[in-house]
């Protein structure tokens, strides 16, 4: 996180234990690196994302880990690190 956010990292973390305090569900690696991974313009971007994840954690998986809509494919398993997935 703190590559991602750089001088912001306090105000994301302190953020993401607050959602992860009031949903427990959000609190799995793999969830919360595909809110990372979606999350791309600073701390607005990564609250919308994690909003995202509070309605439905599948849909932040489906947009973080499989390209094509139409014809899903996984390309990404966030199960695994970043590092792991070459990211």
């Amino acid at each position: 996180m703190k590559i991602r956010f750089g001088s912001d990292y306090y105000s994301a973390e302190k953020i993401l234990n607050e959602y992860l305090n009031k949903n427990e569900y959000l609190d799995s690696d793999r969830i919360i690196r595909c809110v990372l991974f979606l999350t791309t313009n600073g701390i607005e971007n990564f609250e919308k994302n994690l909003t995202l994840a509070k309605t439905d954690p599948r849909d932040a998986m489906l947009w973080a880990e499989y390209e094509n809509e139409k014809q899903p494919k996984r390309v990404r398993d966030f199960n695994r690190t970043f590092t792991e997935n070459g990211i």
